[in-house]
């Protein structure tokens, strides 16, 4: 999100277009940036053929949509009626109208809890473009931002766009980083004591302060957070309890045959890293801190027996030989029925 130049705005003429409407006007007010309106026959419709009233009768909506948005202050540059798949045609156009960002809105259940649905859910997945997604009606500027991070470049662009909006919208930021915890059933059989989660925490809120002062956060209110725990509990907690209404989150978009290979290649990386960190605290005369490490590749991967190995010479180097032991027999029962 560099130049917010142009915010399409995808429509499917229901209750929830005033909504996203309402969130791309302020943001284009903001910003001084255009809007582009989008519907999208869906395909079973486009698929029999409509008639030219029942066509008619959509554009007289967009028309209408766009006269109120304009009435509200920001300028719509183009007004499009498409047929297809919703996502697949939402992502094509915001790229050859070079759109800076998507504007949509998630349902609402029976119970009035936000739903992301079917539509939404895959333009997060494929789109090149930033997504914002709306998730109660209300056009007010956000004053609480939520950025978490995990040290990925998506999650560097993803803070310098929440530094931006901060800023623009004089907001509250609130940075959060999460250690994922180990599973209970791992963690009574390897830990020997909360002082290795308690280093890597601090750990981690020395990184996350050290992320922040390389970028230029003048003028905006910044707070860190490094908790432990389920990442998605964790936000949505954090949500809560600093009154968040604007999470800003990074994502890498891969093509649907390349999903695989990708998570196989952060699992992989994020394995190495661990595992080479780990090997290095334990040379230098720091098991304890390199339990912590081994801890992280199995939770990225628990059948890997390396880093149970790992964990076996770190429980010998500081005397828990029986630690040690189911160590090594948790790594021999992987290499004997996996490897």
């Amino acid at each position: 999100m560099h130049e917010l130049k142009r915010i399409l705005v995808p429509t499917d003429l229901q209750d929830t277009t005033d909504a996203n409407a309402a969130s791309a006007v302020f943001l284009a007010r903001a910003f001084d940036s255009r809007i582009l309106l989008l519907h999208v026959v869906p395909e079973l419709l486009s698929d029999v053929g409509t008639d030219d009233a029942g066509e008619e009768s959509v554009t007289a909506l967009l028309e209408d949509l766009k006269v109120r948005i304009e009435a509200d202050g920001a300028f719509v540059e183009d007004v499009a009626l498409l047929s297809g798949k919703a996502s697949y045609r939402i992502c094509q156009y915001a790229e050859q109208k070079n759109a800076n960002l998507i504007v949509l809105g998630a349902s609402r259940g029976r119970k009035q809890d936000v739903r992301l649905g079917v539509t939404a859910r895959r333009v997060l997945r494929n789109s090149v473009k930033p997504v914002w997604l709306v998730a109660q009606p209300g056009s007010a500027p956000p004053t609480s931002i939520l950025c978490p991070v995990d040290g990925s470049p998506a999650a560097h662009r993803a803070l310098h766009n929440a530094i931006r909006l901060a800023k623009q919208f004089d907001a509250r930021l609130t940075l959060l980083r999460v250690r994922e915890a180990m599973p209970e059933i791992y963690a009574r059989m390897i830990r020997p004591d909360d002082t290795s989660s308690t280093r890597e925490l601090k750990r981690m809120r020395s990184d996350l302060n050290a992320l922040v002062r390389g970028f230029d956060v003048t003028g905006v209110e910044v707070q860190t957070q490094v908790r432990e725990g389920s990442s998605h509990a964790e936000i949505l907690s954090a949500v809560v309890e600093f009154k968040c209404d604007l999470v800003v989150m990074g994502a890498e978009v891969v093509s649907g045959e390349d999903i695989l290979a990708s998570r196989l290649t952060a699992a992989i990386d994020s394995i190495r890293g661990h595992m080479q960190e780990g090997e290095s605290l334990l040379r230098t005369g720091s098991p304890l801190e390199s339990l912590a490490e081994y801890e992280q590749c199995l939770l990225d991967e628990p059948t890997y027996a390396p880093a149970w190995e790992g964990m076996a010479a770190a429980y010998e180097s500081l005397g828990d030989l029986n630690k040690a032991d189911r160590c090594k027999e948790s790594a021999q029962r992987i290499r004997g029925t996996i490897w």
